[in-house]
């Protein structure tokens, strides 16, 4: 049995720059490094050999595209009983784009524990994020600076530190 860690999956095409800037970010607060590993690479293999890793996994590419070998990230996520975060960057409007309650119905339709959403830049609106339903955790601003500490507890809010982001998804972890 492998031990739970969790896998940061971008959620549609995702600039690799911005993905990786926000997985360094969590990372840093959760503890334990960041591993990388892209979509092309064997699941099965990979997924293998994480027993005594610690940290979090940043899944490059497109987790729900076919494999060579046959099914999909998504698949051997739920397959493997892997924690996901889903990061999701919004559209210049502001608005989410429509592959976040996609991956959202992938992640139930392959039993991926999902444990929430993370939102990558951009302008967090507490109230469009509570009205979609969505397992929102926080976001990761583009700029670090401009996320101030706060001790609301509460991960849908703009002042939400990524130090709030992590502990709620640590919570949700747990719970999965």
């Amino acid at each position: 049995m492998i031990a739970p860690i969790p896998f940061l999956v971008g959620a549609g095409p995702l600039p690799e720059s911005r993905m990786r800037a926000g997985c360094l970010l969590l990372a840093d607060v959760w503890g334990g490094g960041l591993i990388h590993f892209c979509c092309s690479e064997s699941p099965r293999q990979l997924l293998g050999g994480l027993s005594q890793e610690k940290g979090l996994v940043q899944l490059s590419g497109d987790a729900a595209m076919l494999h060579l070998e046959g099914g999909s990230w998504l698949e051997a996520l739920g397959a493997w009983r892997q924690p996901t975060v889903l990061m999701v960057a919004p559209l210049l409007s502001g608005d989410i784009p429509g592959v976040a309650p996609a991956y959202v119905a992938l992640c139930k339709n392959f039993a991926v524990p999902l444990i929430g959403i993370v939102q990558l830049g951009g302008d967090w609106d507490n109230n469009k994020r509570r009205a979609d339903g969505l397992p929102w955790c926080g976001l990761v601003p583009d700029d670090p600076s401009e996320m101030m500490s706060a001790s609301t507890g509460s991960c849908l809010k703009h002042e939400s530190s990524l130090e709030n982001v992590a502990v709620l998804l640590h919570r949700r972890m747990l719970l999965s």
